[in-house]
């Protein structure tokens, strides 16, 4: 089985869209600007871009020669792509286009760790439960006990009278 890859990223390469690099607007007026708005902490990077050209024309191998990771080069390219079909391409307002991606939040350590996540879960429930039997059936005793002791002592005065 082959496994299907996205040629979006080739095809864009040729894309007219490329070729074009839209122009900054007045709330990011800059490189470091831009960084600062899309967030994850790119704005490190900005001596990597000397240009807002050199921002939009640069592929993921010189962002890799300048020493950004792999994480962060996805990031901002994925914001460049997200500004320049805002600009040049839909309608929609460029800032609302590229607002910062949040990181999502794994539930229960993640899908790979969910079946442990669930069993240590069973176990603790199982052990809550051990407990809450344990004292349920302390606290029963006590009861009998006191039950026991007062016919001993009802039986006794009936004995006597």
């Amino acid at each position: 089985m082959f496994r299907q890859f996205s040629t979006s990223a080739r095809l864009l390469k040729h894309s007219p869209h490329t070729a074009k690099i839209p122009q900054p607007i007045k709330e990011i007026a800059n490189v470091e600007a831009f960084l600062t708005h899309i967030g994850h902490n790119t704005v490190e990077f900005k001596e990597a871009f000397p240009t807002w050209e050199s921002l939009f024309t640069s592929s993921s191998r010189e962002m890799k020669a300048a020493g950004i990771d792999v994480k962060a080069r996805k990031y901002i390219l994925d914001q460049v792509e997200r500004y320049r079909k805002a600009a040049l391409v839909t309608k929609t307002p460029v800032l609302d286009a590229i607002k910062e991606i949040k990181p999502s939040v794994k539930k229960h350590g993640g899908e790979r760790k969910l079946n442990q996540y669930l069993a240590q879960k069973r176990i603790l429930e199982r052990i809550e439960l051990a407990k809450a039997l344990k004292q349920y059936r302390k606290e029963e005793r006590a009861i009998l006990q006191k039950y026991k002791a007062f016919e001993r002592l009802h039986s006794e005065l009936h004995h006597t009278l």
